[in-house]
């Protein structure tokens, strides 16, 4: 089995890692920024109807939210989630993808084998 035989895993780890960390690093601006407004954790807890610790875990660092879970820090936050997808084949490149170390962004991976396994990558 070649090493490109895992590669839709990997990407799809490597998506997975980036909206995770994309999602995680925007609750804490607004968080921020409600931090400097006044606002304390057990505040946050009481808007969100859970336990302070709850709180204090979810905002140390990114874990696996649901959906639901970002979008109730958000609405307790006073915020707004707004997803945009970027299209990568259209010549515009994703920011921060030097942030996960050996990876290379997905187009210049996709388009350096496109000519070895045609058809693979056009969906």
């Amino acid at each position: 089995m070649n090493s490109r035989s895992h590669e839709p895993a990997i990407l799809a780890g490597f998506g997975f890692a980036r909206a995770r960390d994309k999602a995680f690093a925007a609750i804490r601006r607004l968080w921020t920024v409600r931090q400097s407004q006044g606002m304390t954790q057990a505040d946050l807890a009481q808007r969100l109807g859970k336990d302070p610790a709850w709180v204090c875990r979810k905002l140390s660092g990114p874990t696996n939210w649901t959906l639901r879970t970002l979008g109730d820090l958000a609405d307790a936050l006073d915020g707004e989630v707004e997803i945009q997808i970027v299209d990568l084949k259209a010549g515009r490149s994703a920011d921060n993808y030097d942030a996960y170390g050996e990876h290379e962004p997905p187009r210049a991976r996709m388009s350096s084998q496109v000519n070895e396994t045609p058809g693979k990558f056009d969906e």
